[in-house]
């Protein structure tokens, strides 16, 4: 059920009531409320209120994921990622949010870099067991994941 608040002009109600807008993302949680925070005008994306409704739908889906998910979007593959992932990026976080991948994890471009190519060329590529060499808390340390890179479809 959505609230209502009546339409207000110069202190009077001049009409029906509209819903009241709801700030995106609608999740809970401190990746979501960073989400909110962020000027996304300031990135490639640009600003929310022209953010395609399937980006703000994968974006809520991961925000509630208690699995570690990020959304690369955009020409220079900006993060938005969830509190799971959060924890695994270290001193990384909270700057990482909104931040090009490239930038946010240099250590791992040379794996990335060619990943994302096949990726938006509609591919999805799954590496189990993979050990990378991250600087998530200052200094190199290895690390062994299990990802999935998958394609975003455009509306």
């Amino acid at each position: 059920m959505q609230s209502m608040r009546p339409i207000i002009s110069r202190g009077n109600t001049i009409g029906a009531s509209m819903p009241e807008v709801t700030p995106w993302p609608t999740g809970a949680g401190t990746a979501a409320e960073l989400v909110r925070s962020i000027d996304w005008a300031a990135t490639s994306l640009g600003p929310t209120d022209r953010c395609p409704s399937s980006l703000r739908s994968v974006v809520d889906m991961l925000l509630a994921c208690s699995f570690p998910m990020v959304a690369l979007c955009g020409p220079d593959l900006v993060q938005i990622y969830n509190d799971s992932c959060a924890a695994l990026m270290g001193r990384k976080h909270p700057s990482g949010m909104g931040q090009p991948t490239a930038q946010c994890w240099p250590e791992v471009w040379h794996f990335n870099e060619p990943i994302y190519r096949q990726v938006r060329e509609g591919n999805t590529l799954t590496f189990e067991n993979k050990l990378l060499t991250l600087e998530r808390h200052g200094f190199p340390e290895d690390a062994y994941f299990n990802l999935c890179f998958s394609p975003l479809r455009d509306e």
